[in-house]
């Protein structure tokens, strides 16, 4: 009887240990999943055309903690700009470069690789270039902003605008600095990056830095200046 009993103890006690065991080793995401509050945003993957995603907050509203994730394609220069909040930046994914200054300069920019952070104080001109196809997450207190330090010039297949804030619509514009443009919307270039047809540009007669946008047949696109590309 002693031993039935026993049996039955032990029996029991193994139930509920596995029990525990299942209950302890559910994972998070689903333990958490009615919790309030709580969420979880994946790193997808980012088009050329979206440029910027929300990830939490409110990035419009003044006083509001926000993160969004930025995206760029590989060899595109960020020119001089400021924020009116201090700039949390990680890199996840690509390799981008990063310097303080009021004039592109690509000698002064410092690369950041994955999982690396870079912070930009507010009011304080700064400028990037991304290496690689990138993605950066930054994190800050809204309102977000980045407003150019001198005008850029936008030509794409609607017509020729000026920038005065990046990640912002421009201004239509009936005329550009002569010498703003070599290239025009259709052509098909060549360079390091690969061939294809030439989408945008963007003209900062301040830095003397014209780039232009280009799409490969594939779909995939890149930035370079006029003396990286030939015509084909």
């Amino acid at each position: 009887m002693d031993q039935m009993v026993e049996g039955r103890s032990f029996s029991l006690n193994a139930f509920l240990l596995t029990l525990f065991l299942a209950f302890c080793f559910v994972p998070v995401k689903a333990q958490l999943k009615n919790t309030d509050g709580f969420s979880i945003v994946p790193l997808d993957k980012m088009t050329s055309e979206k440029g910027v995603e929300k990830v939490w907050g409110d990035m419009d509203v003044a006083g509001q903690p926000f993160i969004i994730r930025i995206h760029a394609d590989a060899g595109y220069m960020i020119m001089p700009h400021v924020h009116p909040f201090d700039e949390n930046i990680t890199i996840v994914q690509g390799s981008w470069a990063f310097a303080m200054g009021s004039r592109f300069d690509m000698s002064a920019l410092q690369l950041i690789e994955v999982g690396g952070f870079g912070f930009g104080p507010k009011n304080m001109a700064h400028f990037a270039y991304s290496k690689t196809e990138s993605i950066v997450q930054v994190h800050g207190i809204g309102p977000f902003s980045s407003k150019l330090v001198d005008p850029v010039y936008q030509l794409n297949d609607k017509g020729t605008f000026v920038m005065t804030y990046l990640l912002r619509p421009g201004a239509p514009t009936a005329t550009s600095p002569a010498d703003c443009f070599a290239l025009k919307i259709g052509a098909r270039v060549r360079g390091d990056k690969g061939e294809g047809t030439v989408v945008e540009a963007r003209c900062s007669p301040a830095n003397e830095i014209t780039q232009y946008w280009v799409r490969k047949t594939d779909g995939q696109r890149f930035w370079a200046t006029f003396p990286e590309l030939k015509p084909v």
